[in-house]
């Protein structure tokens, strides 16, 4: 059994005011470490995030910490809303590294839909985008960090499950399949699940941490080994 430990009882990243684009969220972020440093691209609002107050605008923006707990950010975004599916804004990044290049899938979100797309880069500050990666609403993806056989990996989410996916270029993506599907007679992950960043490896497997949703608990974070 995991047993996760919080290493801070306060947040280790807060809204700017005095940033319009993050003024009021800052959240769901990618991390990860190279070089000595946790990197962090999260996701920010600059009004509240649950469409109450009106159309929201998505961007990411970078953050960096030689401890994971203190981070210094920089003062504008690396990603901002400037492509037509990406209308309202890039969400929920997940990063990983493969040879000298960092990959980033999010989610581009237009307001009428959200499909997976993909950036790169050599540094985590300037980004090239690659485009939509699946041409229908999905989401919850991540490239695995090492290439399996060859081949690229993807995990990515058609509601309710985790599928995985395999591509020779980035572009073109085949053998879809159903890995992990919710749990009916689970208290908490009965409704959907994805993933909540890409596998770690482990000497047993590839670790992998999952969110699912019941309606009685919301969102709750469990584990698989494969």
């Amino acid at each position: 059994m995991i047993k996760l430990k919080r290493l801070s009882d306060q947040p280790i990243l807060l809204p700017k005011k005095e940033h319009p684009w993050e003024a009021a969220a800052v959240f769901n972020c990618a991390a990860i470490y190279d070089n000595g440093l946790v990197h962090m691209i999260y996701r920010a609002a600059d009004i509240a995030p649950n469409g109450k107050e009106g159309p929201y605008i998505n961007r990411l923006g970078y953050a960096v910490s030689k401890d994971g707990i203190h981070f210094n950010r920089l003062e504008q975004p690396i990603l901002f809303n400037d492509v037509e599916q990406e209308a309202r804004g890039p969400e929920d990044p997940r990063i990983v590294k493969i040879n000298d290049t960092f990959y980033m899938m999010y989610t581009g979100y237009s307001g009428k839909d959200f499909k997976i797309c993909l950036a790169t880069s050599k540094n985590l500050i300037d980004w090239e985008r690659q485009g939509i990666v699946l041409d229908e609403p999905n989401k919850d993806a991540f490239l695995f960090p090492e290439k399996i056989k060859g081949k690229y990996v993807m995990f990515h989410r058609r509601l309710p499950d985790i599928w995985i996916a395999y591509s020779d270029d980035l572009k073109t993506w085949y053998d879809h399949k159903i890995i992990m599907k919710p749990i009916p007679d689970s208290d908490w992950e009965y409704n959907k699940i994805g993933i909540a960043g890409p596998p770690i490896k482990t000497e047993q497997g590839w670790l992998l941490i999952y969110h699912g949703t019941s309606n009685e608990k919301g969102y709750c974070l469990g584990s698989s080994l494969t």
